[in-house]
């Protein structure tokens, strides 16, 4: 993308220009889309404060689950090509509770053979979608704040803390969960406190890879281990996501790797080998947020800003694509438009689109948070006897694992 410091050009007055605020995965990859489908009508300008900075350490990244209808997105923009080479397939999904009997594989024998999804580090699809940007003519301001946003007169303006001010035909607001840019707008949230917290970790275990991710429910949440790209056929590395209440994630985060390590293995136990070695360990309260409205005049919200789930089903990156898509598609019709992104009733067509989506996804991960976050013995029980019967039925277990790949 092209890179400027202080100065913003403005964009040619025969275009209309989209800012987009917030350079994360989403924000990145509508950039790269809209950029791509309508170059010759379109100016797009990216604003980002910090963006991530690549992990050195092979133990230090993140990464994301994509599903198969993700997969079939990142094609027809033609940026899968470009990941690939670094996604690792999940071949299968196993699933089982702590200290509880009931186990399962999602991998359903009646099904292809195509994998269940793919996990892809976070680092590799900043890098392609920053040089995809570049290619297509994305301006992206890295280093830059909004510290004024006026949305009352006839075009939003945002400015910088540069002095510079952007009029904008179309604001994109995608700055995350704890949105400023949603504030200054009035829009209101949904919040839900958080009665569990993540520690993120990666980890390298002594059995080769498998293509299996495994998901562990424990009495305080669930412990997911997500198979990702490594040279290694001995070994094999694993993103760690695991759920504990506060007390519980302080007690991990303050471990040193030794301990951690035990505590993880004792945990998790050895189906996937012998952990040797870990990352660096990160951790995040696990609220969840739900925008009251997804669109005001000029202004959408996209990403995390828009909806912030629950990691459990690996849902949330898969339904921001989804509405990458449906607004790239929106803005595509609107730029034929005379005056485009001037009603917002032709804007809220995409909210339109979304609330189905928005209202099915969160409410399924929300309630299976919920249900494993709850102390009570039926549930546990009936959990139990679920996943016994799950590994058994290959028709709930089709059900369950189209979910997870995406199906509607």
């Amino acid at each position: 993308m092209e890179t400027h410091g202080t100065h913003v050009e403005d964009a040619p007055t025969e275009k209309a220009r989209i800012v987009i605020v917030g350079g994360g995965l989403a924000g990145l990859l509508l950039g790269y889309v809209v950029a791509a489908a309508c170059r010759e009508s379109v100016s797009v300008t990216l604003i980002e404060r910090a963006l991530p900075e690549t992990p050195e350490a092979s133990l230090d990244t993140r990464a994301t689950a994509i599903s198969r209808e993700s997969k079939a997105l990142l094609e027809s923009w033609e940026l899968w090509q470009e990941v690939s080479a670094g996604a690792q397939p999940i071949e299968d999904i196993h699933v089982s509770r702590s200290a509880r009997f009931g186990s399962a594989t999602l991998r359903d024998p009646l099904q292809d053979l195509e994998p269940m999804g793919w996990v892809i580090e976070n680092s590799v699809l900043q890098q392609t979608l920053i040089s995809s940007g570049a290619v297509q003519g994305v301006t992206l301001l890295e280093g830059a704040e909004v510290v004024e946003f006026s949305a009352t007169g006839d075009r939003p303006v945002l400015t910088l803390d540069t002095g510079d001010a952007l009029a904008a035909d179309l604001v994109v607001i995608a700055d995350g969960a704890h949105s400023s840019l949603r504030s200054a707008l009035g829009i209101g949230a949904v919040h839900h406190s958080p009665s569990q917290f993540a520690i993120a970790v990666n980890c390298e275990t002594e059995a080769g890879a498998n293509g299996v991710a495994y998901e562990r429910f424990t009495p305080e949440g669930p412990l997911a281990l997500l198979p990702i790209p490594n040279t290694s056929s001995t070994r094999a590395r694993y993103n760690v996501i695991w759920c504990a209440h506060k007390e519980r994630q302080m007690e991990l985060l303050a471990l040193s790797d030794d301990d951690f390590i035990e505590a993880l293995q004792a945990e998790f136990g050895w189906r996937a080998g012998k952990i040797e070695r870990v990352g660096r360990r990160t951790g995040w309260p696990l609220g969840r947020v739900a925008a009251r409205e997804l669109v005001r005049s000029r202004c959408v919200l996209l990403g995390n800003s828009a909806h912030t789930l629950h990691p459990v089903a690996g849902q949330g990156f898969n339904l921001s694509l989804r509405d990458v898509e449906r607004l790239a598609t929106l803005i595509s019709s609107e730029v034929e438009s005379p005056t485009p992104f001037d009603s917002v009733e032709r804007l809220s067509v995409f909210a339109d689109m979304s609330r189905g989506d928005h209202e099915q996804t969160i409410g399924a991960t929300s309630l299976l948070a919920e249900m494993l976050d709850s102390p009570s013995m039926l549930i546990d029980s009936v959990a139990s006897v679920a996943l016994s019967a799950l590994d058994l039925s290959n028709g709930v277990k089709r059900g369950v694992a189209q979910f997870g790949m995406g199906k509607r």
